[in-house]
């Protein structure tokens, strides 16, 4: 991960928690506790699944290849 990469991620976390945190705040100001409320979940829901998307989703978390049981082996022993 590069430098460019941290920034973005930083900034993206940053904007995930801190931008629907300070619209259910101004929205719970103005008389719409309910409203604010839903929209930091939608904001902070759809943050986390765009983190996901962008940058868990791709990892290729397998094991290597040829590690394991042989076919007549079972896994009880």
């Amino acid at each position: 991960m590069n430098r460019n990469d941290t920034i973005v991620l930083g900034l993206t976390v940053a904007a995930v928690v801190i931008v629907p945190g300070l619209a259910n705040g101004f929205l719970s100001q103005m008389g719409y506790p309910w409203v604010g409320s839903a929209v930091w979940a939608m904001g902070y829901g759809l943050g986390v699944v765009f983190i996901w998307y962008e940058w868990i989703r791709p990892l290729d978390i397998t094991g290597p290849e040829g590690v394991g049981y042989a076919e007549d082996d079972s896994a009880d022993e």
